[in-house]
Formats: structure tokens, C-alpha cells, sequence
């Protein structure tokens, strides 16, 4: 037995009642409004289902709520229906890593815009030759300006004995000493 397709149930209907091309479309245009109506009637109660679940979150233990709560977390922080403590921890990581980012890049941001001069990547490249970038970014904590791509490696690029930065403060001691000198 072979299936039968919609359209072709249609057709016998209308050659079985003789029916004319507007009672063919008056058909069609009514089954059309049909299906849309189920449609929507099926997907309304799925949105139901899925609600009622999402509306019944709840901690796994104790120590999970005890924790959200030292963070200020509530069950409205969480899409998922059981919060554990690992769940709740690995979320203050995420605000607290976010957190940070965006401080970070709101000081270096405000601290560029202060300087407003041009200063190269002083990053080095998978070749082992120096960045060419401009270095917009510079991390709390560091001597020297990074491109983005070095910003966060900024640590293996500096040492806290630098030569350059060595030699640099022996000029500024020899310029002070000399300036000292001329007031004697």
C-alpha cells in the first residue's frame, strides 16, 4: 500500500464532490488555517513544558547555596536546573575573570588616551623576531606596551632584570648626578 500524498487527497476530494476552483481554494485556504492553528497550539505547549522546567531550579546541597550566597548569586544567576558548588564556583571564575578583563582594558584604554604616542609591540613573533605591531595595550604590572596578540603573554617578554631598563636609570642617575653638579 503506497502512501498517499496531502495533495493528492485534495484532488480526490474535489473530484468526489465536484467541487469548483473556489471551493477548491476555499478548501485549501481552510486547511492551510488549520495547520497554522495546530502549529501554533503545539509550539505554545512546548514553550509551557519548557518554562515549568526552567521555573524550578534548585541547589544540589547545602554547600552550593551557602557559596552562592557568600558571592551573591541566586538561582536566577544559573540557566541550569541543578546547581552544584562546582557549578557556582566555575560562574564566580567567569565574573570574576571577566571582571578583571574589563578592568584591565579600561585602564589601558584611559592610560593610552593620557599618553597618546605610538610605541611598538615589544612582544616577539613565532619567527623570534621582534613585533612590528603598535603596542595599544599595557597590562597591569608591566614595563612595556603589547599588541593585543601579546597582551596577555606580557609576562614571558619582560624580566624583572631588563638591561635595557638598567641602563636606561644609570643615564637618569648620571643626568641627576651632573645636574647636581652644575648647582655646586
Amino acid at each position: 500500500m503506497s502512501v498517499e500524498t496531502l495533495e493528492r487527497k485534495i484532488e480526490r476530494y474535489i473530484e468526489k464532490y465536484s467541487l469548483e476552483e473556489e471551493g477548491k481554494e476555499e478548501l485549501v485556504r481552510l486547511l492551510n488555517e488549520a495547520l497554522i492553528e495546530i502549529s501554533r497550539t503545539i509550539l505554545s505547549e512546548h514553550k509551557v513544558v519548557e518554562k515549568v522546567e526552567k521555573k524550578n531550579p534548585r541547589y544540589k546541597s547545602k554547600k552550593a547555596e551557602n557559596y552562592a550566597e557568600e558571592h551573591g548569586l541566586s538561582l536566577e544567576d544559573f540557566e541550569m536546573k541543578e546547581v552544584s558548588k562546582k557549578d557556582v564556583e566555575n560562574k564566580v571564575r567567569d565574573i570574576t575573570k571577566n571582571h578583571s578583563l574589563v578592568k584591565n582594558k579600561e585602564e589601558n584604554v584611559k592610560e593610552n588616551v593620557k599618553e597618546k604616542k605610538r610605541v611598538i609591540c615589544s612582544g616577539i613573533n613565532k619567527k623570534g623576531e621582534a613585533c612590528k605591531s603598535i603596542g595599544t595595550i599595557r597590562p597591569n604590572g608591566a614595563k612595556k606596551h603589547y599588541c593585543f596578540r601579546h597582551a596577555e603573554d606580557y609576562r614571558s617578554f619582560e624580566c624583572d632584570s631588563d638591561s635595557s631598563d638598567e641602563e636606561k636609570e644609570e643615564e637618569k642617575e648620571e643626568e641627576n648626578e651632573l645636574k647636581v653638579e652644575d648647582y655646586e
